[in-house]
């Protein structure tokens, strides 16, 4: 299964030091607006090597359409886009061929196998997932054309033990990009840095929270049933690797659970998190995801080249995997409008 969509589909190919990544759209409507640039900008913001709070694999990682696309409008076929690994060090993972990582998919990759890529953990690596920031960046050019107040924007919310406060109505991928760690509260930004940083010196990592908010949505994007908007939107971030839960819904859920339904129901819209009856009802749609510490640690993490907290890239990723479901969607909905 490395294809993720109904109508909009995206298939990601290749290994983590193979001789290139990449991804294959299909289903993408003719004549949308999309450039090298547009997909370069959004792989820039994902890419290893931003800062000495992540991996210091540093990778250009630039990206080569290879069809789909005709004088910068895409043409209705396939898109195939390509981004060769320039930097690859497989020698810092020859321990790892016979050694497993705690945590980590070595064990049962090799158990449903029986042979698998040691290097850098092939496709279970988090660099699988510039692919999705691949189709993510088309996801977001056809949202762009067809669904123009469509915004989304993704921020860390939680370091280990560190939250920040819940952003404005007025957050933009600007202010959530002024920080290395992608948390736009300044002074939370500051000792979440200062957290990961002892935790890399250490062979150590952190986990925390990505919440991500979509504004300007339709009402009725979704499926009543099977095919619910928080249904598929949760499906999409559990792909992610690193990722172990998802909640709809800010401020925080669990403590608006403890109240009765007369005041849960009477109090703020942004409980439901935009999603009534599995459809978006025409307010922000909000969630957060779970991410569990990256499981290289010790001696691995300081031979290698890791990250140890995922967050700060992985911000472009939630985002994108978002962008790819509202397209679906979106399409389906167009779709429908034909078939009555």
């Amino acid at each position: 299964m490395n294809t993720f969509g109904t109508l909009f589909r995206l298939t990601t190919f290749g290994e983590s030091h193979g001789p290139a990544m990449g991804a294959v759209v299909d289903g993408c409507p003719a004549g949308v607006p999309l450039t090298t640039a547009d997909i370069q900008r959004a792989l820039d913001r994902r890419r290893p090597g931003q800062s000495e709070l992540t991996t210091s694999r540093d990778e250009a990682d630039r990206v080569e359409i290879l069809s789909g696309v005709f004088e910068d409008r895409t043409l209705g076929t396939p898109i195939a886009a390509i981004v060769r690994n320039t930097r690859q060090r497989p020698e810092d993972y020859e321990r790892l061929r016979h050694e497993d990582r705690p945590g980590h998919a070595d064990a049962v990759w090799r158990e449903r196998f029986q042979h698998r890529d040691h290097r850098g953990g092939g496709r279970t690596s988090g660099r699988e997932t510039l692919s999705r920031v691949i189709g993510g960046a088309i996801a977001e050019a056809l949202l762009a054309r067809d669904v123009p107040d469509a915004r989304i924007v993704a921020w860390v919310s939680r370091v280990g033990p560190l939250s920040c406060p819940a952003p404005g109505p007025a957050l933009s991928r600007s202010d959530v990009d002024a920080h290395p760690v992608r948390c736009p509260d300044a002074a939370t930004a500051s000792q979440m840095a200062e957290l990961i940083r002892d935790a890399k010196s250490r062979g150590d990592s952190y986990g925390g929270c990505i919440d991500v908010r979509v504004t300007g949505l339709p009402i009725g994007l979704g499926e009543p049933v099977f095919g619910k908007l928080k249904s598929r939107l949760a499906d999409a971030f559990a792909t992610i690797g690193a990722v172990t839960g998802v909640t709809w819904g800010l401020p925080d859920l669990e403590a608006s659970l403890q109240r009765p339904g007369l005041e849960f129901h009477a109090g703020d819209k942004r409980v439901y998190g935009g999603i009534q009856g599995g459809l978006s009802n025409g307010e922000p749609t909000e969630l957060r995801v779970y991410f569990k510490p990256p499981a290289t640690l010790g001696a691995h993490a300081k031979n290698g080249r890791h990250d140890p907290c995922i967050l700060p890239r992985a911000v472009p990723v939630i985002e994108a995997m978002t962008a790819l479901v509202i397209a679906d969607l979106w399409l389906l909905h167009e779709a429908r409008k034909h078939t009555k």
